[in-house]
């Protein structure tokens, strides 16, 4: 059992990021903002920056700029955070379909995490 949960953790920390990247930035900037609007309240602002900030670390994707892809992870690691506890502060997590939230945010902190892992290994290569 320990020998599987120490390659679990091995594919966590080492597999290629893309697909949870794209799904990330896909679900910040189509479902955030419907869901903050149908939920909360419509925040045009914050809306119009979720949809920016998932737009932007698709472009980031489509480019394989590592430096990119960082800054893309933080930017949107920093709008699930920021979903997370405009939540909290406001109705909560009353279902445990609003624990995905959750599950987010730690999926965006640990993408960014492995890019970072990525991006040492690179220049260690060099």
């Amino acid at each position: 059992m320990k020998e599987l949960l120490r390659r679990l953790y091995n594919t966590w920390t080492y597999s290629d990021s893309q697909p949870t990247e794209i799904t990330l930035a896909t679900a910040l900037a189509i479902l955030a903002p419907i869901a903050i609007s149908i939920e909360i309240k419509c925040i045009p602002l914050f809306n119009l920056a979720l949809i920016a900030a998932g737009l932007y670390q698709l472009r980031c994707i489509v480019t394989c700029d590592i430096d990119c892809r960082i800054k893309a992870a933080f930017i949107t690691s920093s709008f699930y955070l920021s979903s997370l506890l405009l939540y909290l502060t406001t109705i909560g997590l009353p279902t445990p379909s609003h624990w995905g939230w959750v599950l987010l945010t730690y999926s965006s902190f640990s993408t960014m995490n492995r890019l970072k892992t990525e991006k040492a290994r690179r220049n260690a290569d060099k």
